[in-house]
């Protein structure tokens, strides 16, 4: 069989393989989350048969869903996920490393959002924030006389003053809730390199399985960020942070997204760093992952600093050599 036909047709079976998948995964408690890996398995045949029998294998996929669902929906999924396809392929016909492999994973996810939030504009003509704003009133508005009934409670027991109606209520809500909109962009960022993170790692577990060449990926213990990282970021701060006492427009939002990627990126390092040496102590792996989430969860400032003073002074590092690794 030619190549290429074989390679469109290994595209159409995963495709519509995989929307079967995802159609029962979403009915599903819990295994649901499994969705976000949706553009794994279009990566993988990109990797194997070449870009194009990845892409025919999404459109192939949006396009049933078109059929089954709704064309708009379809054409919503293909703009979500089109550019994290591409980026993973590249991954591997490039053979990149991994740092710059999750870079580029992120990098898809981040215009897959964009290109996604571009295409519910143009589809519902008004944009994403907007509809949420205007279905979250609208269901609010739905269950008024409960809220009501809520008001009037803490008036009686004075908490809130006397008054206070439900459409001030509701004004006050959606008030606070755009008041959150210039945290937008670092949760995007941050979202990006998680999804993008998995989605690399993910899509290089099967490829391994399947003989494929892969980048490199070395134990999460001796996870690293390059040289210079530390510096590049503290640089862009400054210059938000100058931008911001000059009362430049936006340079605040700025400012905040490069600290919460900053803090993101220094606090997974740190968890490598803790990884590292509780696995010295001879740790059980189990162990080191529950120990490893609580850390996360209560001490997450402790391993972002834990993470910086790695990289300035390579920790890991001058305790390999005192022990002669």
């Amino acid at each position: 069989m030619d190549k290429s036909l074989k390679a469109a047709l290994e595209g159409i079976i995963v495709g519509v393989g995989t929307i079967a998948l995802v159609m029962l995964l979403f009915f599903i408690p819990v295994l649901n989350i499994l969705v976000l890996l949706f553009p794994v398995p279009f990566a993988v045949v990109g990797a194997r048969r070449g870009i194009v029998a990845g892409i025919i294998g999404l459109a192939v996929s949006c396009l049933v869903l078109g059929l089954l669902v709704d064309p708009y929906f379809s054409v919503i999924v293909f703009a979500l996920n089109i550019f994290i396809v591409l980026s993973l392929t590249v991954v591997y016909t490039k053979k990149l490393g991994m740092n710059e492999a999750i870079i580029l994973s992120a990098g898809g996810v981040l215009l897959s959002t964009l290109l996604f939030l571009q295409a519910f504009t143009w589809i519902r003509g008004e944009s994403f924030f907007d509809y949420l704003l205007n279905n979250l009133k609208i269901m609010l508005e739905t269950n008024s006389t409960g809220i009501q009934d809520l008001i009037n409670r803490y008036q009686a027991m004075g908490i809130l003053e006397e008054g206070y109606t439900f459409d001030r209520f509701i004004q006050r809500f959606v008030g606070q809730l755009k008041e959150t909109i210039p945290l937008f962009p670092s949760m995007l960022l941050i979202n990006s390199l998680l999804v993008g993170g998995i989605s690399f790692l993910v899509s290089r577990f099967v490829l391994k399985k399947l003989r494929v060449p892969t980048p490199h990926v070395p134990p999460f213990k001796h996870w690293a960020l390059p040289r210079g990282t530390g510096r590049g970021f503290l640089g862009i701060m400054l210059i938000a942070t100058i931008g911001t006492w000059l009362n430049i427009s936006n340079f605040d939002v700025v400012l905040y997204t490069v600290s919460s990627v900053f803090t993101f990126v220094f606090t997974v390092q740190g968890l490598s760093v803790a990884s590292f040496f509780l696995a010295e102590k001879r740790i059980p792996g189990i162990v080191i992952v529950l120990i490893l989430v609580v850390a996360f969860v209560f001490l997450s400032i402790a391993l972002t600093f834990l993470g910086i003073f790695e990289q300035i002074f390579g920790i890991r590092r001058v305790y390999s050599s005192r022990k002669g690794y």
